[in-house]
C-alpha cells in the first residue's frame, strides 16, 4: 500500500504529470460547441433561436406587423407579435412549416380581405425561401465534420490501446494504419469545420450584402452573427486538440520500457 500511494505521489507532482491530460479537456468545449451549432432553431430553448444561419424579413409594406423567419441547419423559426415558434424543417412541405411557424394562417386562411391574403403571402413567400436557402445553399457540412471529430476521437482510444500494448512493435503494419486513420480522422474533421466556417460566412454575407443593395428585392436577408462565432471557436478548439495528438501519443521501444521498468 505505501508502494502504491509513493508511486502514485511520484506522478501526480511531476511538473509535467497534469500537463499531459490537459489536451484530452479540449475535447469538451469542441463537442459543446458543435452541438450548439447545428441545434440552432431547432427549439425554443433559452439562446437556440438566436442561432441562426441566415433571418429573413419581407421586404415589402402591405402589412403592418414586420415577421421574420429564421433558419438554421436543420431547424426553422417563425417570429411575429405573438412570440416565437421553432422546430425541425426536415420532411416538412411548406404549408405544414408556414402553418405550425404562423398558427394564425389557418384563420387567415378563410378570410377574404386583402390584408390578410398579404399577410399569408408573404408568411408563405419567406418560408418557401428560406427552406431554399437550407437545403440548396447552407448545406451542413459542420454535421459531417461533428461525425468524423467522433470517429476520430473512438481511433485516438485505440492508438493509446495500441501503444500501450506490448506487442505494438511486432505489428508495426497494425500501428502504422491506427496513426494515420486517427490523425487523417482529426484533421479531416478540423478542416471541414473550417470549410464550414468560412463558407457560412462568405455566403451569408454576400446574401445580406446582396439583399440590401436591391431596391426591388422582395426578401431581405440577415446573417447570423451568433453561428459564425461559434463555428469559428470549434475551429480554434479542434486545431488546437489536433496539433497536441502527437503529444498525447509516443511511441517507446522495448528498450526504454525495459530501462524504466528496471528504474
Amino acid at each position: 500500500m505505501k508502494m502504491f500511494l509513493t508511486k502514485l505521489a511520484k506522478m501526480y507532482f511531476k511538473p509535467y504529470s497534469m500537463l499531459r491530460y490537459a489536451p484530452y479537456l479540449l475535447i469538451i468545449p469542441a463537442v459543446v460547441f458543435h452541438a450548439m451549432s447545428l441545434t440552432g432553431c431547432v427549439s425554443t430553448s433559452p439562446a437556440i433561436p438566436n442561432i441562426y444561419v441566415v433571418a429573413l424579413r419581407s421586404n415589402n409594406n402591405t402589412t403592418d406587423t414586420p415577421i421574420q423567419v429564421r433558419i438554421g441547419y436543420f431547424g426553422i423559426c417563425g417570429i411575429d407579435e405573438d412570440g416565437t415558434r421553432c422546430q425541425a424543417a426536415s420532411g416538412r412541405s411548406v404549408e405544414t412549416l408556414a402553418a405550425n411557424l404562423f398558427p394564425e394562417l389557418q384563420s387567415r386562411n378563410s378570410s377574404s380581405n386583402s390584408t390578410a391574403s398579404a399577410r399569408r403571402d408573404e408568411i408563405i413567400d419567406l418560408v418557401t425561401t428560406a427552406l431554399d436557402l437550407q437545403t440548396r445553399t447552407f448545406i451542413s457540412v459542420l454535421a459531417g465534420a461533428a461525425v468524423l471529430f467522433t470517429l476520430g476521437i473512438a481511433a485516438l482510444i485505440l492508438l493509446k490501446r495500441d501503444v500501450r500494448s506490448p506487442s505494438s512493435w511486432e505489428h508495426p503494419i497494425r500501428s502504422t494504419v491506427i496513426r494515420r486513420v486517427t490523425y487523417g480522422m482529426l484533421f479531416g474533421s478540423t478542416g471541414l469545420v473550417f470549410a464550414a466556417s468560412l463558407a457560412t460566412s462568405q455566403s451569408a454575407g454576400a446574401l445580406e450584402y446582396a439583399s440590401a443593395g436591391m431596391s426591388h428585392a422582395s426578401v431581405l436577408i440577415k446573417s447570423g452573427t451568433t453561428l459564425q462565432v461559434l463555428q469559428w471557436i470549434t475551429f480554434g478548439f479542434q486545431v488546437l486538440f489536433a496539433l497536441s495528438v502527437p503529444c498525447l501519443v509516443s511511441y517507446k521501444s522495448p528498450a526504454e520500457e525495459e530501462y524504466k521498468a528496471e528504474v
